[in-house]
């Protein structure tokens, strides 16, 4: 893989030219390493106890109902 780097006027790095088609290979990596996190995460709580009706959760955040329909 050959990555390129830009610099500024100092020589310090400030952006990496990367082929795209691992670009996308690291994106699709990135996908799947979110959901393995998120999935742990939702196994590990699915035994809480801690629940918040939607309600509740609306109205800590400032919102009601009729705004999630606008």
């Amino acid at each position: 893989m050959e990555i390129q780097f830009v610099t500024d006027v100092s020589g310090n790095k400030t952006a990496a030219i990367v082929p795209f088609e691992e670009w996308e290979r690291m994106e699709e990596a990135k996908d799947l390493l979110e959901h393995v996190y998120l999935s742990e995460i939702i196994k590990n709580r699915q035994n809480s106890r801690s629940c918040i009706n939607i309600d509740d959760l609306l109205n800590a955040e400032g919102l009601t109902r009729a705004d999630l329909e606008s």
